[in-house]
């Protein structure tokens, strides 16, 4: 065991034991990798298992994923307006609630802790009092349920941006997760895809003012831009937040990553396993992010023999991005496409045996489609290449390629951030990007972000496609390694501009309905000929 983890487990052991007051400058939260599995039965009893063990670590609050404990016809109905308000605990009204809000509301009873598990949520508006009904039909929603530490339910959160889950309805109202606890911290939640939107992702932190926020996903990883831990981390360090994340294990497919990170100090504990795994993953975190007092022992390392084994899709847009391929040795150039400028400047020192890996410099300003969402993206990158083509990039490189990043330095000139009054929130968040060969994202105390707002268009650095000269104020964005980087994959920045989006709201066919359907079989390994058992 490496010293610095030794030394983090005897301070967490000796600050671990009691739970967090208000008076408390930290509190210990715990985060579930959880390996996915279509018996339902089974991943309750293991999420009451998991909680115990939480518990037994001092944890103040225990997260699990998206799509992990329910699925198919298997749905909760959660009266937050109706029984649970009279009778908020359903461990002690096992009479009116699914089992499965009984057992939990048990575990976090027993075990004196905060809870959060997402679920399939069902409403029927025929019997639904106190709920917004547009229509007076049944409704299916993935849905956050949180228990406090007496087993009572204490706030609900609704998916509101659905990733071709065409089973389930968007929230019918774009409420916000909140919730405040005994040891004095306010909680935003939102599930998955939702971090890509400005509603809830930036504006729960924003128009709140929270500091701390707890995420369930079920997350695909892309490259170069958005593998799990990486846009984990970015979003803890771009909204200076406490960010809680746990995520569904499924490798085969492409699904994992989880961790405790805190603002601007990164992750305090992260895997981004290639095996399939469950994972309890616990830490202190500080009530005010970044301010970490204690040792942590940040990304854990997979074991390099399995590290390939998670399946990582590359981002079909690649091939529309401006680029430049890189040349080993010193380099300073400039890429400019729409209203984004991208100036490089790297150095580059290749391997003496053999030509590789290849490097591109990447600019994009323009859209991306996730799931018929049409999203506005700006980013300044750099990716490495399997060989000189850009179809080739993303690449992760064998072990016997090798190449350094003496250095590299980015700055991007782009879209002026905006305050949105009335959502309460930017219109634009831009985020520091970056994975290495072993699926971890570069240490924070290796790079220095900084964003330098009112930047003259007038002093904007030009080339031969110059960017659009009406404009009179930018941001300046800079981005750059402290310290030489060997195995780096990704490296930049990627913005979200929120006010270009472009939402899609053709109501699901029957042929969507049933691709979903034998997608979620093919996520949960269901038979055929077992489904009607499960």
């Amino acid at each position: 065991m490496r010293l610095s983890v030794f030394v983090w487990l005897l301070c967490f052991v000796y600050y671990s034991e009691q739970k967090s007051t208000p008076q408390d400058d930290s509190y210990v939260a715990a985060v579930v990798e959880y390996e996915v599995r279509a018996n339902i039965e089974t991943n309750v009893q293991n999420y009451v298992k998991l909680v115990k063990e939480a518990a037994d670590q001092n944890a103040d609050v225990i997260v699990f994923p998206e799509m992990t404990l329910t699925r198919g016809a298997r749905r909760v109905v959660v009266p937050i307006y109706g029984a649970l308000k009279d009778s908020p605990v359903p461990a002690l009204r096992p009479d009116l609630y699914d089992a499965i809000l009984v057992s939990i509301s048990e575990a976090a009873r027993q075990h004196q802790i905060y809870v959060v598990i997402n679920l399939q949520e069902l409403m029927d508006c025929n019997n639904a009092p106190g709920e917004y009904c547009p229509e007076q039909k049944k409704y299916q929603f993935n849905t956050n349920v949180v228990f406090d530490r007496t087993g009572a339910v204490i706030d609900r959160y609704r998916k509101i941006n659905l990733f071709g889950e065409f089973t389930r309805t968007p929230a019918l109202k774009p409420d916000l997760g909140v919730f405040t606890t005994d040891f004095g911290v306010t909680f935003g939640h939102f599930i998955c895809f939702d971090l890509m939107f400005q509603v809830p992702a930036a504006q729960v932190v924003e128009k709140n003012n929270i500091t701390d926020v707890i995420f369930s996903t079920m997350w695909f990883s892309e490259m170069p831009y958005l593998t799990a831990t990486e846009i984990q981390e970015a979003y803890a360090y771009s909204m200076n937040v406490n960010f809680l994340a746990a995520g569904a294990n499924n490798v085969g497919l492409g699904s994992a990553g989880s961790g405790i990170y805190s603002g601007r100090a990164g992750s305090l504990i992260s895997v981004m396993p290639g095996v399939p795994t469950t994972r309890l993953l616990v830490s202190r975190v500080p009530k005010i992010p970044g301010e970490v007092k204690e040792p942590f022992p940040g990304p854990i390392s997979d074991d390099p023999k399995s590290v390939d084994n998670l399946v990582l899709i590359s981002d079909p847009s690649l091939p529309s991005h401006v680029s430049r391929q890189l040349v080993e040795g010193a380099q300073e150039f400039i890429l400019t496409t729409n209203e984004v400028s991208c100036k490089f400047r790297v150095k580059l020192r290749l391997s003496d045996s053999e030509q590789g890996p290849y490097y591109r410099a990447l600019a994009k300003d323009s859209f991306n489609v996730y799931a018929r969402q049409t999203m506005g993206v700006a980013a300044c990158s750099l990716t490495a290449c399997k060989n000189n083509t850009i179809e080739s990039c993303p690449y992760r490189f064998k072990n016997k390629d090798s190449a350094e990043i003496e250095e590299l330095e980015i700055e991007m000139t782009t879209h002026r951030l905006h305050y949105n009054s009335t959502l309460q929130c930017s219109d634009i968040v831009y985020y520091p990007v970056s994975m290495r060969n072993d699926k971890v994202p570069v240490r924070p105390k290796n790079f220095t972000f900084v964003v330098d707002s009112k930047v003259d268009s007038q002093n904007v650095p030009s080339s031969d496609n110059n960017i659009d000269a009406n404009l009179n104020r930018k941001e300046r964005i800079t981005y750059k390694l402290n310290a030489p980087q060997t195995g780096l994959v990704a490296f930049g920045v990627w913005g979200r501009i929120f006010n270009r989006d472009v939402g899609y709201h053709k109501e699901p066919t029957e042929d969507d309905l049933r691709n979903y359907m034998e997608i979620e079989d093919w996520i949960f390994k269901i038979d055929k000929k077992h489904k009607a058992t499960i």
